[in-house]
């Protein structure tokens, strides 16, 4: 096939894809396109405003919370308040639905309810949400179709950068993983594409291993680190092989091998064997990374990514 055929080609599968309700729309000519990066916290989980947001707000950036209105202002997940303060913040607040369902296996009904109750909720807090994040990753042409009512965009999984032709009810991401050298992989091929990557995580916890463990930690409590100052909150314990590991929201500091761990309320202790991981540090490292390697590369919202992509 001839280069010329070709684009005639390529023209009429994207027009046909258009008028068949495919949403698929040609934006920004190539030489205008800039990459760019979105961090997306799913859920809304507390550590969105307890830990995130300060890592965002030193190095002058910020990000998207995807909230599920049932689990608002419950244990674990953040308030009405926390949501406001991160939006004057400048973050964006995305809907995940009202209950967190496989929107796939519902009635049309249903998905209508899930999808329009939780941005109704969502701004009568006097929150702004014009974009969607579909639980589970999961979507079809129904899902699509409905969240088209409501919403600018909707976010999927899929594994994929985002291209200057994309579905906007179908935006692509990677799940933010413990594999620096994968993720950094990923920013650079946004980057040498041009093209839009969307990373998407959870809570944000840190993993260690931990020996000479005296009494038990209590779920939620305070744990204070010596002699490096850090600070977290305990969330669950686990294993690593060999020995006994912890989860905990690194508040603040940077918990460093050798230090006593103190349980503000059980009196619990224990020595830092070795971090496993710290996803505070993570993903600081990779927003450093960005900036120092790529510095024309921007992290946006994900509205501002539609408005730099030239989405309607």
């Amino acid at each position: 096939m001839h280069m010329k055929q070709f684009y005639c080609f390529a023209c009429i599968i994207i027009f046909t894809l258009s008028c068949s309700g495919g949403n698929i729309i040609n934006t920004a000519s190539a030489d205008k396109l800039i990459p760019l990066v979105s961090f997306v916290f799913d859920d809304g989980y507390e550590t969105d405003y307890t830990v995130a947001k300060d890592i965002f707000s030193l190095q002058g950036e910020v990000a998207c919370t995807a909230v599920v209105t049932n689990w608002l202002n419950t244990e674990n997940y953040l308030s009405v308040s926390q949501l406001l303060e991160l939006q004057k913040d400048g973050w964006e607040i995305l809907s995940h639905t009202e209950s967190h369902p496989d929107l796939k296996t519902l009635s049309e009904s249903q998905i209508e309810s899930e999808l329009s109750n939780s941005k109704s909720i969502l701004e009568n807090q006097g929150l702004t949400v014009k974009n969607l994040v579909y639980p589970f990753n999961k979507t079809n042409a129904i899902v699509k179709k409905i969240a088209a009512k409501y919403y600018r965009s909707g976010r999927e999984g899929d594994s994929m950068l985002n291209s200057y032709v994309l579905d906007r009810y179908e935006l692509k991401s990677y799940s933010l993983t413990h594999d620096l050298s994968k993720i950094k992989s990923y920013v650079d091929n946004a980057y040498s594409e041009k093209k839009w990557l969307i990373l998407f995580h959870h809570h944000i916890y840190a993993k260690i291993k931990i020996s000479d463990q005296k009494g038990n930690f209590i779920l939620g409590e305070k744990l204070f680190f010596q002699p490096s100052g850090a600070k977290g909150k305990y969330t669950a314990s686990g294993f690593v092989f060999p020995g006994t590991a912890i989860y905990f929201a690194p508040l603040s500091g940077i918990p460093q091998t050798n230090d006593t761990i103190t349980g503000q309320t059980s009196g619990a202790t224990g020595k830092l064997g070795r971090v496993i991981y710290n996803e505070k540090e993570d993903i600081k490292y990779l927003i450093e990374y960005i900036h120092t390697n790529y510095p024309e590369m921007k992290i946006v919202t994900i509205d501002k990514g539609l408005d730099l992509m030239e989405i309607p």
